[in-house]
């Protein structure tokens, strides 16, 4: 009976186990592998040891990728946050046709990033005007008109606000079902109390919500360090490295420039570097938990 009660939990995690293994935790062993050597995919691998990862130190565009990556996962968490918490807040508030907002909000969400990203290109286009310099120059606003995809000093953030406006409405959802989750008791004690409006948020409903928030936060951090999809379409990374990620240096070097080793030893950094974020914010939520 004893065995049964270990093998049974087992046999319900093993088959999302197995994929997990095959599509994730070999590849990972296989990429650790590959960043030892130095081999273009068809000749003779030469074994190089570390010199791929003490390369990429020395490497001025993937430092700047590097750099760009964080100031990418900072900014997009927040904005994402933000803007996910005040879309929420008004669903809550609107009483009509609230499932039409609903779906309109969510659409960015389901449309390609492809589709996305052309959408953006043509709206800030400078030849033929797009639409933001079209509308600049419409209120009189003509010297503030611009090629913002080829200016270095914007293209990151279009970038992350152009990721933040796909994925935003996920997150939406997520505080939208978080505040309808809360008992209606609560709510209406709150009320009784005189606590109305933003008190409300602050001190009631915000609080009570605080672990989906953090799980979120999680979620975000995570999957912005991985952000590859807009900057590589939108921009390429450019102008220069101005836009570079680390995940689309590590796809020119891998598949452009034909060097797995070197690839290989970026991807393994960026598993590193996830890990010991996401474990340095779980640290830091559960240190928060037990200090309330």
């Amino acid at each position: 009976m004893a065995i049964r009660r270990i093998i049974e939990p087992w046999l319900f995690v093993l088959p999302a186990l197995v994929v997990y293994i095959f599509t994730v935790i070999i590849p990972i062993f296989w990429s650790f592998t590959f960043s030892l050597y130095e081999w273009n995919g068809i000749g003779d691998m030469k074994f190089v040891g570390i010199d791929n990862y003490m390369r990429m130190f020395r490497d001025n565009v993937f430092l700047t990728a590097f750099k760009n990556n964080l100031i990418f996962t900072g900014l997009g968490t927040v904005v994402q946050i933000v803007i996910g918490m005040i879309m929420a807040i008004l669903l809550l508030s609107i009483r009509w046709f609230q499932n039409l907002i609903k779906v309109v909000y969510f659409i960015p969400c389901v449309i390609s990033s492809m589709a996305i990203c052309q959408i953006f290109s043509k709206m800030l286009s400078v030849n033929p005007e797009g639409v933001v310099n079209a509308l600049l120059g419409a209120v009189g606003l003509d010297s503030l008109k611009a090629a913002f995809l080829s200016d270095p000093d914007l293209t990151l953030i279009i970038v992350t606000l152009v990721d933040a406006y796909k994925f935003c409405a996920i997150y939406m959802v997520i505080y939208y079902a978080a505040f309808i989750s809360i008992s209606k008791d609560i709510i209406e004690a709150s009320i009784i109390d005189g606590c109305n409006g933003w008190k409300q948020y602050r001190y009631i409903r915000f609080p009570l919500i605080r672990g989906i928030v953090f799980i979120t936060v999680v979620m975000l951090v995570s999957g912005t360090l991985k952000g590859f999809d807009v900057s590589y379409i939108l921009t390429n990374g450019g102008p220069g490295a101005s836009s570079e990620l680390v995940s689309t240096y590590m796809y020119k070097v891998t598949f452009n420039s034909v060097n797995y080793g070197y690839g290989s030893a970026m991807a393994v950094f960026m598993v590193v570097e996830c890990l010991l974020v996401v474990s340095l914010l779980r640290k830091l939520i559960a240190q928060a938990d037990t200090e309330d």
